[in-house]
């Protein structure tokens, strides 16, 4: 048993030889198979690696922002997702902040007072994104103070004229030691009391361009409303979403006297909706380029028809010297399978590779990072011999015709 076992391997491995053979015989037409498939796949790897490596960045970003299944956002002024809502925008009070504080399924409620202003450093001017918050914003976001110290309940009683930075705005301005250094915001000078550390963040207004200044401040001092711009909530680790978000927006929607089908004045915002807002464009454009990338590996797969068909007609009498002594059409098909599938293995590895080295590049000038996936590697892998097995039954099939008869052509 073991003995027949073996001489079946070594027989494999010898007809295998055979294979490599043949395709080295033609290292011109080898070549060109190898690169018609190798840039079709590096390309869809690439696409397909880079929006997995897109939806990472945001989801981590969003659990660096402490926003996950047990965070929900509410923004003032309704119907849009993000920027200005299309209804009133003044409707958000500090007194729904306190409403919804005292829900048994919130752990945490950060109200926050914000806009763009004027900061300047030394005559240097700035349009920066300036929140006024409590000292609760800290631990409701989970951004710690990297130096320093962040806002505190006598800042808020005393309408202190403090400021916590974003971990960029020092290096914006070059600042050089800026705890207890100056800024003017809005004309009015502030004093650096913290400098926060830094956050992955993505949009319009970047987190580490932001500076954070006492609620009652920025009421008072910069904005001169009454009203927020945004409330921050935590829920109990054992609370639900599902049930959480419609008691809230019912208790809000009471509270402003939004009755029937009159529109919401604010807009509740959960991680799954913010993932599926950012990465449906991205979406969009990633199946627009893989669906451009399976169209190039067709023509791989065309190309591949071609050479095998040429490489066919080439060893036409080989072919006729393998019928003549022997062998069937499926031993005839099998073999150029057998080629075909070397072709496919060696270009799907290849291809993985280079579309690491392509996202190597890509992280070098932008924030998505490389991303290893055994998916990807099998994507590739797959995507390779499909395309190659399929374009070359026609070849394979031709081979089977060859006559043993041609032999006497070259007498």
């Amino acid at each position: 048993m073991g003995s027949s076992l073996k001489n079946s391997f070594f027989l494999v491995l010898a007809y295998y030889r055979e294979v490599v053979k043949e395709l080295l015989s033609n290292k011109v037409n080898l070549v060109f198979m190898v690169l018609a498939l190798v840039l079709s796949l590096t390309a869809i790897n690439t696409i397909y690696a880079l929006g997995k490596s897109a939806e990472k960045q945001v989801l981590d970003t969003l659990a660096n922002l402490n926003f996950g299944k047990d965070a929900i956002l509410i923004l003032a002024g309704g119907q849009r997702f993000m920027g200005v809502g299309l209804t009133r925008s003044d409707t958000l009070k500090l007194e729904d902040a306190k409403a919804l504080e005292k829900l048994s399924f919130v752990k945490l409620v950060s109200p926050t007072s914000g806009g763009t202003l004027e900061v300047s450093y030394k005559g240097q001017v700035e349009k920066i994104r300036v929140e006024g918050v409590f000292p609760v914003y800290a631990p409701a976001n989970t951004w710690n103070v990297k130096v320093g110290r962040f806002i505190e309940d006598e800042d808020l009683e005393k309408l202190n004229k403090v400021v916590v930075l974003g971990s960029d705005i020092p290096k914006k301005f070059g600042i050089a030691n800026p705890i207890g250094d100056k800024i003017l915001i809005s004309g009015q000078h502030f004093t650096i009391v913290g400098i926060l550390e830094e956050k992955p963040s993505f949009g319009h207004f970047p987190l580490n361009e932001r500076v954070f200044v006492p609620f009652t401040t920025a009421q008072r001092r910069l904005f001169n409303r009454d009203y927020i711009t945004a409330i921050k909530i935590v829920l109990q680790p054992t609370a639900e979403q599902r049930i959480s978000v419609p008691l809230i927006r019912s208790i809000l929607r009471q509270r402003h006297n939004l009755y029937g089908i009159a529109e919401d004045d604010f807009r509740i915002i959960t991680p799954d909706f913010v993932l599926a807002r950012f990465l449906s464009a991205q979406r969009v454009l990633q199946t627009f380029l893989l669906a451009i990338s399976l169209i190039s590996l067709v023509i791989s797969g065309v190309v591949i028809l071609n050479l095998m068909s040429a490489m066919v007609e080439e060893k036409a009498g080989i072919i006729a010297l393998r019928r003549a002594l022997g062998a069937t059409n499926r031993i005839i098909f099998i073999h150029y399978i057998a080629m075909s599938l070397t072709v496919a293995l060696f270009s799907g590895f290849v291809g993985w590779l280079l579309s690491l080295g392509v996202m190597h590049l890509i992280s070098a000038f932008t924030p998505l990072k490389p991303l290893f996936s055994w998916t990807t590697f099998g994507l590739s892998l797959i995507f390779s011999v499909a395309t190659s097995l399929i374009f070359s039954v026609i070849p394979a099939t031709r081979a089977t015709k060859v006559e043993p008869a041609i032999l006497l052509k070259s007498l």
